[in-house]
């Protein structure tokens, strides 16, 4: 034999002694990794501070206190007045009487009167729708206009009309409270009504007192 056919013989001789693995062998199985870790996060960029508010303003020095309020004079609108009055008439002697007024505008009041004069041996009842002007107005004195007409009431006589009017001065004690010095006339109606007096006129000074709230 050639040597080229000794070395192919033993290769295969080789070969048979070898051991062939079973076949349901399977193959080792690879040994468990570990998970690969996630490469560490670079920490975050810091963020940079708020920028400081602005400073304030300093607040604009108070101004002047208001002035202080003055009382209002006589006569402003939404006044509301009570009066009482004494006087003296020529023709019933003295008289006793009050009554209520509310101005709706600046000077000037619609209102109501009532009064009773006794002298000369009769009685007379005077209830009297009134419209007072104040032309002047101050805090301290007024001068007012009182027009006034209604119902006149006599004893033991027939009833009749009055219409008439005065003027007056007003001092003020106070704001709310004041003096009335004036002198009022009132003519009787009809001529009829009167025939039998002494006069068709009610006329004389009356002092009154005023309070304005």
């Amino acid at each position: 034999m050639s040597p080229a056919s000794v070395l192919l013989v033993a290769s295969l001789l080789a070969q048979a002694a070898t051991p062939a693995p079973p076949p349901d062998a399977s193959p080792p199985a690879p040994e468990a990794q570990p998970p690969p870790q996630e490469p560490a996060q670079a920490p975050a960029a810091t963020l940079a501070p708020a920028p400081a508010p602005p400073p304030e303003e300093p607040a604009p020095p108070p101004g002047p206190p208001p002035p202080p309020i003055e009382p209002r004079v006589y006569g402003y609108a939404g006044m509301m007045e009570l009066s009482l009055a004494l006087g003296y008439s020529s023709a019933a002697g003295f008289l006793g009487g009050g009554g209520f007024r509310r101005f709706v505008l600046d000077g000037l009041a619609p209102g109501v009167e009532a009064s009773v004069q006794t002298g000369n041996g009769m009685t007379i009842g005077l209830l009297l729708g009134t419209l007072r002007v104040a032309p002047v107005r101050t805090r301290d004195i007024a001068v007012v206009i009182t027009g006034r007409a209604g119902r006149v009431l006599l004893s033991h006589h027939d009833d009749g009309w009055g219409a008439g009017g005065g003027a007056g001065i007003i001092w003020f004690a106070s704001p709310h409270a004041g003096i009335e010095i004036g002198y009022e006339v009132l003519w009787l109606l009809p001529q009829s009504f009167c025939a039998d007096l002494s006069a068709c006129t009610i006329q004389g000074p009356v002092v009154g007192l005023r309070f304005a709230f």
